[in-house]
């Protein structure tokens, strides 16, 4: 009887100690490895990780089709070109710093977001060592001008020619200096513009090795310049003898005029006449109509319009006169215009040509159009594009 009690104690001792064994288990914390760590799918207890703050939304992109606008100009129309936009992505916010003082600099025409920026001028291939800009004002243009020319006198025309380029287009030189800022780029340019020689870091002028196939007019086309003027640049008469592998020097075209009735001259520029990024060329002299009958505003140059050896067709008080004719008053060069803006707009038989009578030059002589000696109006022939070349006539 003894034994069985003490079989049952024992017994009951060891169910005891298992259940005090498996209740102190259980109620053990629970030990997880990172991995195991459960996700927290939101803000539902105070232990929960922050919510994440929410990414604004990206600015919206420029639209596509935005326009840039060339200025001719006094009266003369915008020319429009348009330059598909491309979408960009708002940066993100950057991080707040101390306040930078501006640093002053010359404002540049606004471009379009997201669209590749056209500059006025074409961007050098190598960038042009520059002397600091100088302000011009009447007290200092003779400095101004004393200084571009001794630089040009010194073989250093790039630098020369652009400080007197920068002086006449911020039109606040006197007729006198600017007369002699022309007259000082005019020499510059025999070596940069019409010669064979390229100067480094010329922006205006690029170089084309001639290809297998190549034709002189799509040459000059693709660089919106004519081949005579190319040809004549390059000192090749005779399209033919262009041969593959040959360097050409390109100047990068439209070439544009403006006729100034009340000095009888003509101004020709590589840009828009007048605006930054623009350059002065060279000034040639004309006559234009009787009682001043030339109409001023902005013309084109009439696409399949510019003639050698034109016919005459005749006036009220003058005969046609044939081709070759010696007595055909338009010489042998002839430039057909169409006005597109201010008094220009609506007149038709207009045109630039040469003349029969020298002395005329420098009076208003002609039926309403603008000539020039043969001579030099073979070289604004030359010079001036068809359907893209612009002329403007200032009173």
């Amino acid at each position: 009887m003894s034994r069985t009690r003490a079989s049952r104690a024992l017994i009951a001792l060891l169910c005891v100690t298992i259940v005090l064994g498996m209740v102190a288990y259980f109620r053990k914390p629970k030990t997880t490895t990172a991995s195991e760590q459960p996700k927290v799918s939101g803000p539902d207890t105070a232990s929960a990780a922050p919510a994440a703050k929410p990414v604004e939304a990206a600015s919206p992109a420029p639209k596509a089709g935005r326009s840039t606008q060339i200025a001719l100009g006094n009266n003369a129309a915008a020319l429009i070109t348009q330059t598909p936009g491309v979408g960009i992505p708002a940066a993100p916010a950057p991080t707040p710093t101390a306040p930078v003082k501006p640093t002053a600099v010359s404002p540049l025409p606004a471009t379009p977001t997201g669209a590749p920026a056209t500059p006025a001028a074409p961007k050098p291939a190598v960038e042009i060592p520059a002397a600091p800009a100088v302000p011009v004002n009447a007290a200092n243009s003779a400095s101004v001008i004393s200084t571009g020319k001794a630089f040009i006198e010194s073989a250093k025309l790039l630098e020369g020619r652009r400080i007197l380029n920068e002086a006449l287009i911020s039109g606040q030189l006197s007729d006198a200096d600017a007369d002699a800022a022309k007259a000082l780029i005019m020499k510059a340019n025999d070596t940069l513009i019409f010669s064979p020689r390229k100067v480094e870091g010329d922006p205006y002028v690029t170089s084309y090795n001639v290809q297998s196939g190549d034709k002189p007019l799509k040459i000059a086309a693709a660089h919106d310049i004519t081949w005579d003027f190319l040809g004549r640049i390059n000192n090749i008469s005779d399209p033919r003898r262009l041969r593959a592998g040959a360097p050409l020097k390109i100047v990068r075209g439209p070439l544009h005029a403006v006729v100034t009735k009340s000095k009888y001259t003509i101004d020709l520029y590589l840009g828009s006449p007048g605006e930054k990024g623009s350059l002065y060329v060279k000034t040639l002299r004309v006559g234009h109509g009787k009682d001043n009958s030339t109409p001023t505003g902005s013309w084109m140059v009439t696409p399949q319009n510019k003639l050698k050896n034109p016919k005459w067709w005749g006036s009220t008080d003058e005969p046609a006169k044939e081709a070759d004719d010696p007595k055909n008053p338009l010489g042998e060069f002839w430039i057909g215009l169409t006005g597109v803006d201010g008094e220009a707009v609506g007149k038709n038989g207009f045109g630039i040509h040469g003349t029969i009578e020298p002395d005329s030059i420098g009076k208003q002589s002609s039926h309403g159009c603008i000539r020039l000696v043969n001579s030099d109006v073979q070289q604004v022939f030359e010079m001036l594009v068809e359907g893209k070349s612009t002329v403007i006539i200032k009173p």
